[in-house]
């Protein structure tokens, strides 16, 4: 394992005061910094030489291991939400290694008797406690017709775990340090939305927001600003070329749901004029097709992450129900959702998901 990056780790959350947020009461930072620590004390010990060492104490030791890294990622996020008082101003679900660790985590710690492979199939998941060294583990994961064997590289894990990590405190620390200087982004970022319902033309307007945001913020990243990430999203929209009027009405209201998240992640509110704007035919037509067969409406919780185990399956099958329904805007957008899918354009994914992730059942 990596010291350095250990080392970079704690002296990074040694600048935020632990002592001075204790005594004054903001007890929602004291404790994320402390689990952060915490989190370094685990992963040294796993590390930690000593002769003899049962199965049984690495089986313990991988339990430890794995559940303090999904505490610490819980940790980073409450210390992000009590610098800026918004819960997505920073992000690290851009990295998969992230991403994967809590599905890791699920199968060896928090559901291993309880998965699931497919809408279809019960799976269950059985670690090889043999297996366990300080390098790597295996577990297996089980149901009717499949075995599937998983092999954990844990150093490589660690290493991106603490990089992210370690960015993301940069990050958070500047923010710190920068925060009163957030109120100029409030009034540009409005008149990007104004720009946008109102003329259509909003790129202008979107520029100086953006040149604004990297002069306050010169070292952002998506993988640690989502702001940034969903520029780069807004910009990916906008360069669809779509024959299909119905794709580009939807692709056109995506860009605006980004813009609003953006605001909502300045302001802290949704855009004033949101809840006025027409939703496209393709959105209607799947909103219509949930309200009606309300046993679908579960798979909507999986389409916001393309890389969620059941992303693909869940999206195939809602495909194939609307197909089955004959509902033509339904089926155009999640064709489209498929196609980006399989072009690999994860990001678009989301993106182009973000009217189904908004959809509240019907009453």
């Amino acid at each position: 394992m990596n010291k350095v990056l250990i080392a970079d780790n704690e002296r990074k959350i040694k600048k935020f005061d632990y002592d001075y947020y204790l005594k004054h009461k903001n007890y929602q930072m004291a404790s994320a910094i402390a689990a952060l620590g915490v989190a370094n004390d685990i992963v040294e010990a796993f590390y930690q030489d000593e002769a003899n060492l049962t199965t049984k104490d690495m089986v313990l030791r991988l339990y430890a291991l794995l559940q303090g890294l999904f505490v610490s990622i819980d940790a980073l996020y409450a210390l992000a939400y009590s610098i800026t008082g918004a819960n997505n101003a920073v992000n690290i679900n851009n990295n998969s290694y992230m991403r994967t660790l809590k599905y890791i985590r699920n199968d060896v710690v928090g559901h291993p008797a309880n998965r699931v492979i497919n809408s279809k199939k019960n799976a269950y998941c059985i670690l090889d406690n043999e297996k366990i060294t300080k390098k790597s583990f295996t577990y297996y994961i089980y149901s009717e017709d499949l075995v599937k064997e998983k092999v954990i590289d844990i150093d490589e894990l660690l290493v991106q775990y603490y990089k992210e990590a370690n960015g993301l405190l940069d990050e958070l620390y500047s923010i710190l340090s920068k925060f009163s200087n957030i109120n100029p982004l409030k009034e540009l970022i409005s008149k990007v939305l104004y720009d946008f319902y109102k003329t259509s033309r909003y790129m202008d307007s979107l520029n100086k927001f953006i040149d604004k945001y990297k002069e306050i913020y010169p070292t952002s990243k998506k993988e640690q600003h989502r702001v940034v990430w969903r520029i780069e999203n807004i910009m990916r929209l906008s360069d669809i070329s779509n024959s299909n009027k119905d794709i580009t009405d939807l692709i056109q209201y995506c860009i605006g749901l980004e813009l609003n998240k953006i605001h909502r992640t300045i302001h802290g509110i949704d855009y004033k004029h949101k809840k006025d704007f027409e939703l496209p035919t393709t959105v209607v037509s799947l909103y219509r097709f949930l309200n009606r067969n309300p046993e679908y409406v579960a798979y909507v919780k999986y389409l916001g992450d393309a890389d969620h185990p059941l992303f693909y399956d869940k999206l195939k099958s809602l495909y194939e129900a609307v197909s089955l329904k004959k509902m033509q805007g339904a089926m155009d957008y999640l064709g489209f959702m498929i196609t980006l899918y399989k072009g690999g354009l994860k990001d678009l994914v989301y993106a182009i998901a973000l009217p189904i992730l908004e959809y509240r059942k019907k009453e």
